[in-house]
């Protein structure tokens, strides 16, 4: 039996294209997303996981430097052929001891893009991981299949579906889809109200204008912006790679007319247009709290149909003891919200 073998591997086609034949249903491993992180000063290590010279996984794993620790984090992988998953962990836990990275990072935190299975949890339990006390990214997805227009608006509840058709009837509710950076400050004018009225941590607007700047480039990404007589109120960065099409962020000010529900049916239609099988409306609440502070958020996702996918929780594994500075901070964190 040949061995398998991690190493650095940086042929942004070849990845990007492994990516597609596994049904990647994220984007966070995606090339695009580590030149992100690249361009805004943290490291950044890419490993291909070989065997018999045929690639069979990919691992992109970031470094972040915090007051607390330092910590190695992989969103939403790595994507590892099912078979091959329990030894390709092991390599890449090997790899990066090997190379010292154990050394310079307090910890390694994975968000597993995997369906929420025992025998997955197990293989990381195994492995030395004990459950993260907070996520990096989405533990869960609300995805919506793309078919019929009929089909689609069925699947709504009564509301969202009278809100859509109600929509569609009123020219004054525009929907522009751009590309242009020029039109960036308008949506992040509108993020930055709605971090100020939620009161929710917010990503930069460096690492947004980033991400829409280098996805855009390949065709991977567009703002679609919803206006009212001239007046911007709504604004969502969409990413569409793989199979999906994903409403990453978003903003909108308070209205009544149904802004909103024409947008979502214009990024579905986008979708359709692309050949997508999937729109991602990207994560929900775990729990359907009124005192939640995205439970409007998850019913509106909701009420356009889809099913809600859970996937493997957040693990973590140590390198040294100054991560439990970062886990109690972090476990006291999450209980007060």
């Amino acid at each position: 039996m040949d061995e398998i073998v991690v190493k650095i591997f940086e042929e942004e086609n070849l990845w990007n294209n492994f990516l597609d034949e596994e049904n990647y249903i994220s984007f966070l491993q995606d090339f695009e997303y580590g030149e992100i992180e690249k361009n805004l000063g943290r490291e950044v290590i890419r490993l291909g996981i070989f065997k018999n010279n045929k690639l069979i996984g990919v691992c992109q794993i970031i470094g972040y430097k915090r007051k607390l620790s330092y910590g190695l984090v992989v969103h939403h992988g790595p994507v590892i052929k099912k078979e091959f998953l329990k030894e390709g962990l092991e390599k890449i836990l090997e790899f990066l001891k090997k190379e010292g990275l154990n050394k310079r990072y307090h910890f390694l935190r994975i968000n597993p893009a995997l369906p929420l299975e025992e025998d997955y949890i197990k293989i990381f339990k195994n492995f030395g991981g004990k459950l993260a006390p907070n996520y990096a990214v989405s533990e869960n997805f609300w995805l919506k299949e793309i078919k019929s227009d009929e089909e689609m608006l069925e699947e709504m509840d009564k509301t969202h579906k009278k809100l859509v058709l109600e929509s569609l009837k009123k020219p004054y509710l525009e929907i522009e889809k751009t590309e242009d950076l020029n039109k960036f400050s308008i949506f992040w004018s509108l993020y930055e109200d709605l971090y100020k009225r939620k009161n929710f941590k917010p990503y930069s607007k460096e690492f947004i204008l980033e991400e829409f700047r280098l996805f855009s480039k390949k065709g991977k990404a567009s703002l679609f912006l919803g206006k009212v007589e001239n007046k911007y109120l709504s604004a969502a960065l969409v990413i569409f790679s793989h199979q999906s099409s994903f409403y990453h962020h978003s903003a909108s000010l308070p209205i009544k007319e149904p802004l909103n529900y024409k947008m979502q049916w214009k990024i579905i239609q986008e979708t359709k247009k692309r050949n997508l099988k999937y729109y991602n409306f990207w994560g929900i609440a775990k729990k359907e709290e009124k005192k939640h502070p995205w439970y409007g958020l998850t019913l509106f996702k909701k009420g356009f149909g889809g099913k809600r996918i859970n996937l493997v929780s957040t693990f973590d594994f140590v390198f040294n003891k100054r991560y439990y500075f970062l886990w109690l901070y972090e476990k006291i964190k999450r209980k007060k919200l």
